[in-house]
């Protein structure tokens, strides 16, 4: 268990209101004992007359500060004392996504080649609390991005894909599915969909048993195709789909291989090796104790 000793602000800033209410209240209780606005708006002689008639009772100022206490206990309060909480369990999402982005000549250089970043960004969008990764090829295969929870990171980072982030020519998608399994199992997902953004170049029997490789390892090839000026390989794509047993969409009509991604959502979890650092806010407490210099505010009788 935490001492007190250990507490922490989590919203130390809230310290800075302190001595505003201070000098407010010092001015407010200043204010209350000069009788205010009165001494200026009475008579001088009346007011000289009434004090010596003993009509006129400076006040002491001391019901002034009870609003004043009140203010400073909800600004201790929003500085979020906390304590941390020890021994807590993480857990992390069994299911994962990747994405493998061609980034060869031809669809880089193809005119729908923004509608397919666009279109991959949408994916990312439907993984929710799924883990998610990035992988691009040509020639070879890169890690575009570590597996992540953060879908909305991977989306930005998606935007920032140019023809240049893979400079070597050709196009291997055996290389970036190879990489894709790699990462699956370096991260331990259970529950794995791969998707494959491509125009159908390089397609050959190296792919077609990277699918199944896949396949066999219990994971789901998805294929979103971007149709080339030629017309592309279509049915090639189509094909790897149906081996690794996923969805298979046109970049115009991305929503099936997204529909199958956020209807295969489950939740499969496992604890983690990583403990989480989490603290407990008293501040709330400390709003209740605010509460009880507003009640001495009320009560009646001279201050």
């Amino acid at each position: 268990m935490s001492a007190l000793w250990d507490m922490e602000l989590l919203r130390p800033y809230w310290l800075l209101a302190l001595p505003v209410v201070l000098v407010l209240g010092i001015l407010s209780a200043r204010k209350a004992r000069n009788l205010g606005a009165w001494e200026s708006a009475v008579d001088p002689a009346l007011m000289q007359a009434m004090r010596a008639m003993g009509r006129v009772v400076k006040g002491s100022g001391a019901r002034n500060w009870w609003p004043v206490l009140a203010a400073g206990g909800v600004a201790l309060a929003l500085t979020g004392p906390a304590l941390e909480v020890r021994n807590s369990k993480g857990f992390r999402n069994l299911d994962g996504i990747i994405v493998v982005f061609d980034m060869s000549r031809s669809m880089t250089q193809n005119a729908q080649f923004p509608e397919a970043v666009v279109a991959t960004r949408t994916l990312a969008a439907v993984a929710g609390s799924r883990q998610i990764g990035l992988v691009v090829f040509a020639n070879d295969a890169y890690l575009g991005s570590a597996m992540t929870s953060d879908s909305k990171a991977l989306g930005s980072m998606m935007a920032l894909l140019t023809p240049q982030t893979a400079p070597d020519e050709g196009s291997r998608p055996e290389r970036g599915l190879a990489l894709a399994r790699e990462m699956l199992a370096k991260a331990e997902i259970k529950f794995a969909d791969i998707v494959l953004v491509t125009d159908g170049g390089g397609i050959g029997a190296d792919t077609v048993a990277e699918v199944r490789k896949a396949a066999d390892a219990g994971m789901h090839v998805s294929a979103l195709y971007v149709r080339s000026e030629n017309g592309g390989n279509i049915n090639a794509v189509r094909a790897l789909a149906k081996a690794g047993g996923g969805a298979f969409a046109e970049l115009t009509d991305p929503f099936p291989v997204a529909d199958t991604l956020r209807d295969r959502v489950v939740t499969r979890l496992a604890e983690t090796d990583y403990a989480l650092i989490q603290w407990r806010d008293y501040g709330r407490y400390l709003l209740l104790l605010a509460l009880v210099p507003l009640l001495m505010f009320f009560r009646g009788g001279r201050a």
